[in-house]
């Protein structure tokens, strides 16, 4: 049996916040993306990591931790799997206590085709939206998360509400 969705009128007035849409909105979109980079062996967050790694030769953990936001032990655990998969290698690091992260020849072949799943993710999910509709939906989200970032003076509206500005 098909799971459905719940109407929004099952949550009351809190459906009515864009948080709580853009939230709807992100379990929707991962949801068919793990189910897509799943046929690949890797979770989304592990092709993540992947993508990072790829990216920034040579990082270590400690960097890999910061970039996701996750703790050592979480990306620990992410690189355990990405070794474990062949997609990832440990490598004498800046000093005793790290080791520098490299993809494989493997993990290389892994992070081109995760690449062609979320470019084809991204047009299939989004497809609806008209290009300037996307694009204009791109520049909405970048500006929250700039205007919303962590260390961004925060200003309070006589009603309590946070409002975040970037000088």
């Amino acid at each position: 049996m098909e799971r459905r969705e719940p109407d929004d009128s099952a949550f009351g007035t809190v459906a009515d916040r864009t948080g709580f849409q853009l939230r709807r909105l992100d379990l929707m979109a991962m949801g068919v993306l793990s189910e897509c980079v799943m046929r690949l062996g890797v979770t989304p967050a592990r092709a993540t990591a992947l993508t990072f790694i790829g990216l920034h030769e040579g990082c270590d953990q400690v960097a890999l931790a910061q970039a996701l936001r996750i703790n050592r032990a979480s990306a620990m655990a992410a690189v355990n799997d990405l070794v474990a998969l062949g997609a990832v290698e440990r490598q004498p690091g800046r000093d005793r206590r790290s080791n520098a992260l490299r993809l494989t020849a493997a993990g290389i072949a892994l992070r081109a085709e995760l690449e062609d799943v979320f470019r084809d993710h991204d047009a299939s999910f989004f497809g609806c939206l008209t290009p300037d509709e996307r694009e204009a939906f791109r520049r909405i989200i970048l500006k929250l998360r700039t205007l919303n970032a962590p260390g961004v003076p925060v200003n309070r509206l006589k009603n309590g509400a946070i409002l975040r500005r970037v000088k």
